[in-house]
């Protein structure tokens, strides 16, 4: 499996705070069968881009060294959790945080105040920039939990979505379970990720997670959202979004 979105580095947001830790939940996604992880750091400042590319470097080769020197069989890409606000806007290099230096980027928007006509404002900046937008955990998004119509906008307009694991296997509430189970059974989510942050806060442990998502997803979705299109991202290649995508509503469970 490839995790997607993983703060899996040390030292440089609220993930591991070392290498130690870091390592400890490369052995733990290996256990879950997880063979490639793309290492997605919380880049809150655009303004400060060079700096955040520069670090997460540096972190990146510290923590492929380790793995190597243990003979780890995991492989650990560049990627970023970009905060989406007016800096982008600026006239800054949006592509320098993006998933292996893909046309694929990593977004997260305020939880809290955010108007939707602004997340399409963003959404459209991204677009026009030539990068494919991928929102991270919309599900945990009041704005989407309250009219869940607004992600069939989003995704005419281009926009991939990546679900958290956690909220799959109701770990973090019902609006947020019931928002990505729809999007799961209308083939609106192209990924799953952990959004691993610790051994204790959202781990990786993804197979003890997948047990419990609902039993009527099947494996040809799953093996979509965990292998084929994150493999896609990775190599740049086009996400095809699935042919029987369905228009979301909201309806109770």
């Amino acid at each position: 499996m490839t995790d997607i979105h993983c703060h899996i580095l040390h030292g440089i947001d609220d993930g591991p705070r070392d290498i130690d830790t870091a390592l400890r939940l490369c052995m733990l996604a290996m256990e879950n069968g997880i063979d490639t992880i793309v290492a997605t750091p919380d880049l809150t400042t655009l303004g400060e881009i060079e700096a955040f590319v520069d670090f997460r470097n540096n972190r990146l080769e510290e923590l492929r060294y380790e793995i190597k020197r243990r003979e780890m069989l995991i492989d650990i890409y560049a990627g970023a959790e970009v905060y989406a606000s007016e800096e982008l806007f600026y006239p800054l290099s949006l592509e320098k945080a993006t998933i292996n230096g893909s046309r694929y980027i990593l977004v997260e928007f305020d939880f809290m105040g955010l108007s939707f006509s602004s997340v399409l404002r963003y959404i459209e900046e991204i677009r026009r920039r030539d990068l494919v937008p991928i929102i991270a955990h919309p599900e945990r998004y009041s704005f989407l939990q309250v009219q869940y119509d607004r992600v069939n906008f989003l995704m005419d307009m281009g926009a991939l979505f990546q679900i958290n694991a956690g909220s799959l296997a109701s770990m973090c509430g019902r609006e947020e379970f019931n928002l990505a189970y729809e999007m799961v059974l209308k083939n609106a989510a192209s990924f799953i990720g952990s959004d691993a942050h610790s051994l204790r806060n959202r781990p990786n442990d993804m197979l003890k997670m997948i047990r419990d998502f609902p039993p009527n997803i099947s494996r040809k979705a799953l093996d979509r959202m965990l292998n084929i299109n994150p493999q896609e991202v990775i190599r740049n290649e086009t996400v095809k979004r699935s042919l029987d995508s369905g228009l979301l509503k909201k309806r109770r469970y």
